[in-house]
């Protein structure tokens, strides 16, 4: 009787101890790794396929500021008129003019600059990021009021690896007032037809970039190199003036018959 008794509590001990040797391993290895993986993915699409609507009057307003700066950049962009042009090489961190015979194959970065008209404040900053094969992977533009103040930031990313496309895009673009508060967030993903792509059935890369508050703290990064061209803005030759951007805005655009 005794050697039962001890018997049944050995076992019950043997079996208790080995329940509590396992619990954390069946409590961590299934549904909460997945969790956990999954939390991650939702935290990594939402941060960049996430969208924020306007909520008021006075963000609209500045919506469409943004959008009529952006509508004249790329009138300029489309003639390559008052655009001024950079590239960095491989190795080296100084940013130089673009002059010819320059070996494109050691480009890793190009970057394009525009003034806002008749001042000598810095409009427009778009950074190209090449690959080995002098393609763009990402594409960064960066839209400034007059007293230096981000107010539209554009992200562009292409691939060949989506899965979902022979080659897939991302456009993001952020709107901001004259606070740099963030008032508007699009997104759109899409293949090389301009056929919209649901993201949850592709995979895009996510790498870390900066969508700059203010145009000196993204030149205190890139140093641009523009003390030459500040007193040399091509609109003070012709002694041109203008009231707006939309009356320039006109002014380079074809009269239509």
């Amino acid at each position: 009787m005794k050697i039962r008794i001890l018997f049944v509590l050995i076992l019950f001990f043997s079996i208790n101890a080995f329940s509590q040797e396992i619990d954390p391993i069946d409590h961590f290895s299934s549904d909460s790794i997945f969790d956990i993986e999954m939390g991650e993915d939702e935290i990594e699409n939402d941060e960049e396929s996430m969208e924020v609507d306007v909520k008021d009057e006075v963000s609209k307003q500045s919506v469409r500021f943004c959008e009529e700066l952006l509508s004249y950049i790329n009138i300029l962009r489309d003639k390559d008129s008052l655009v001024y042009h950079f590239s960095r090489t491989i190795g080296d961190n100084e940013i130089l003019p673009i002059v010819d015979g320059i070996n494109k194959l050691n480009i890793d970065r190009k970057f394009e600059v525009i003034f806002h008209p008749n001042t000598d404040k810095v409009l427009y900053v778009r950074e190209m990021v090449l690959n080995e094969n002098q393609a763009w992977d990402y594409i960064y533009e960066n839209i400034f009021d007059e007293n230096g103040v981000g107010r539209l930031f554009i992200r562009h990313y292409s691939t060949f690896k989506s899965v979902c496309a022979e080659v897939a895009f991302e456009l993001s673009e952020y709107f901001f007032n004259e606070n740099n508060d963030l008032i508007k967030k699009t997104y759109s993903a899409f293949d090389g037809q301009q056929h919209p792509l649901d993201i949850e059935y592709c995979w895009m890369d996510r790498e870390e970039y900066l969508k700059y508050k203010t145009f000196t703290e993204l030149n205190s990064r890139f140093n641009l190199p523009l003390e030459g061209l500040l007193g040399n803005n091509p609109l003070d030759k012709e002694n041109k003036d203008f009231d707006d951007k939309r009356e320039l805005i006109n002014s380079l655009v074809p009269i239509q018959e």
